[in-house]
């Protein structure tokens, strides 16, 4: 477009010299002009034509350059390499930064998916060894009950044993569903301002049966009546989470301590018991999926390792956090629940 654009103009600019030195001359000096005029266009055609062939030439090699470039790059991206595109002016440069940032989607994406398929792998790993011991079990209490000579007592006791693993099968099933909605997305929270005092006593009252049956006082002090945006539901299943495990891991007649208080941007909620404890090199491990302490205790205790890894995730996914602490085995145990205020009411009254 420029070297016409410029064509024209040297054209138009000859012209009107020519119509200049027309009009200054007669008889053969016209003719002289007129000629010169024919062969000075004739050499501006031309100048013109060799300079739109030569920038032609140029602007397509240039293209093709570009193109192998950007071909290149798709071929590299097929076979999972993702290259650096640098950022310059005009069309193609953008291409290339559409380019630049389609290849880094597709990386975080394949990244994103081997990250899910490691996961899923750990899973299906996790919930084979967590079914194979109750299945293992009831194998052979079953086995047992129907060879003949077993007396009523001991058909009782093996009925009884079968049982308990069917219960632990059971629960492990409703706990595997709860995580594996809650991690792929199909547990929608709902966020609504609600008193956390009333979210935290119908935890407490959840569980107080089985702290009866083991003599074991929980004492609730500095609760506060305050509206904070939280799920109901399963912020309580959090705190009893914690609060089961809590009493699971106390000696009868021990105390399960509770208090809350009310920080710049979180309400804490401490639940402190006078049970085991937790080693220091556990304490980071306590909400992993399926980990289980390794004192005599907590192997001979009925569980999965499920209930303090459900209760993080659930906390996490409101903007909370919980933490563990404790001074070592056989000092007992803290764990601190924080949940957001950004938004928050007093309840008075």
């Amino acid at each position: 477009m420029a070297s016409l654009i410029l064509m024209g103009f040297l054209l138009i600019m000859n012209s009107l010299y020519f119509i200049k030195q027309l009009a200054g001359a007669t008889g053969m000096a016209s003719g002289v002009n007129c000629q010169g005029f024919i062969m000075g266009n004739i050499a501006a055609v031309m100048l013109m034509i060799s300079i739109n062939i030569s920038l032609f030439a140029g602007i397509g090699k240039w293209l093709v350059y570009k193109l192998d470039y950007l071909s290149m790059a798709v071929d590299q991206i097929m076979d999972g390499k993702y290259p650096v595109f640098v950022e310059e002016e005009g069309i193609f440069s953008r291409l290339e930064s559409q380019f630049g940032q389609m290849s880094r989607r597709m990386e975080l994406g394949f990244e994103e998916l081997r990250r899910e398929k490691e996961n899923l792998h750990a899973l299906v790993t996790d919930i084979s060894h967590q079914i194979k011991t109750p299945l293992s079990a009831i194998k052979v209490f079953n086995s047992l009950l129907l060879e003949e000579g077993l007396c009523p007592r001991e058909e009782e006791e093996f009925l009884s044993r079968t049982k308990e693993q069917i219960d632990k099968l059971e629960w492990l099933s409703e706990a595997l569903v709860k995580i594996s909605k809650m991690e792929i997305g199909m547990i929608r929270l709902k966020m609504q301002p609600a008193d956390i005092k009333r979210t935290i006593l119908a935890a407490v009252n959840e569980v107080y049966s089985r702290a009866l049956e083991r003599d074991i006082e929980i004492i609730i002090e500095d609760l506060q009546s305050t509206s904070i945006y939280h799920d109901i539901k399963w912020t309580k299943e959090a705190v009893v989470n914690v609060l089961e495990n809590a009493i699971k891991y106390s000696e009868n007649n021990g105390i399960v301590n509770i208090s809350m208080e009310r920080l710049e941007t979180y309400i804490k909620i401490d639940i402190k018991d006078n049970g085991i404890g937790i080693s220091p090199h556990e304490i980071g491990k306590v909400f992993n999926r399926f980990y289980r302490g390794a004192a005599q205790k907590v192997v001979g205790a009925e569980g999965s390792g499920i209930g303090l890894y459900l209760s993080r995730k659930i906390l996490e996914e409101q903007g909370g956090a919980i933490i563990a602490s404790s001074s070592g085995e056989g000092q007992g145990s803290q764990f601190t629940i924080l949940l957001s205020i950004s938004r928050y009411v007093k309840i008075t009254g």
